[in-house]
Parts: structure tokens; sequence; C-alpha cells
């Protein structure tokens, strides 16, 4: 089980901007198709950054009409996961350890989560076969961020996890 990630972003460096958003959405949703179920949408693929949106629907939205908590963690969990994905090589596999989410206010906007690493973060990821990281995400509404989260990842060689086919 290779990792699909940073072969998803090559295939879609080259598209135009309008094009982009749409494709890599669609390819991630079929490499996790959870990101496809929740409605996520992938508009920044780098090493350096990821964003990924989640609008305010019906299918997401809690007994009060705002953005489910769990919608809410499941961006955070998305977009720091994309960007560690990235980051680590072929042969690797990124699995979320923690996640620990602070909810500041109702979301009842359409929300983005924007993570970026650093260069020391990336090549740190780029040069250990196995590791951990801390990746800190913010959940923005309307230039308000609404949440804050971190997500805590490890990566380790795909023939170490004992995983269905």
């Amino acid at each position: 089980m290779a990792n699909p990630f940073p072969a998803i972003a090559r295939r879609f460096a080259p598209c135009p901007d309008d094009l982009r958003p749409e494709g890599l959405t669609q390819a991630i949703g079929d490499a996790i198709p959870f990101v496809d179920t929740a409605g996520l949408r992938i508009h920044t693929y780098t090493q350096e950054e990821v964003t990924v949106q989640l609008e305010a629907e019906r299918r997401v939205a809690n007994h009060i009409g705002t953005i489910h908590a769990a919608a809410l963690a499941l961006l955070a969990e998305t977009a720091s996961g994309l960007v560690v994905a990235l980051n680590i090589s072929d042969e690797s596999v990124p699995v979320v350890r923690t996640l620990k989410v602070d909810f500041q206010r109702p979301a009842s906007a359409s929300i983005t989560a924007t993570v970026t690493l650093d260069e020391e973060t990336r090549a740190r990821l780029q040069k250990r076969p196995i590791g951990r990281v801390d990746v800190p995400v913010d959940l923005v509404m309307d230039d308000t961020t609404v949440v804050q989260a971190t997500a805590q990842w490890a990566w380790l060689p795909a023939e170490r996890l004992d995983l269905p086919i």
C-alpha cells in the first residue's frame, strides 16, 4: 500500500487554478471515501500548504443549525493529515494519533481549514521513515477563527501496518 497523495499533487499541479480543486477533490475522495461523503473540497494542495473547505449544508448540521462538531473535527483532521501525507515518503502511511479541538464559536457559514508546514518541519518528515509531528490548524469563517485544533500525526512504513485489503 503506497502513499497516493504525493502522486495526486504531482498530477494536478499543472492544472489551471479554476479546474484544480474539482480534480483534486475527486482524486482525494477516491483515496479517502469519507472526504466525498462529508462534502469537503480541496483548494490548495502543496507540500507547504493545504486548504480544505466545508460548506454549511444540512448534511453537516447539528440540532441548532450550525456545522456539527464532528464535521469541524473532520475538517481539521483532513487538512492536517493531507499536508503530512504530502511530505512523507511514498512508502509511508500517515496515521492520526490525537486530535485536540477547541471550539471557539458556532460555525454557521462556509469554513476553511488552512495548514502550513515550515521548511524545517517538512525536512524532518521527508528524511525520516517513521516519526510523529504535531500539526496546528485553524478553521476560519468570514476571517474569524472558530476552531483551533492540533492533530498529532505519526507516519511509518506501510509494511509495518496490519491493514485489511
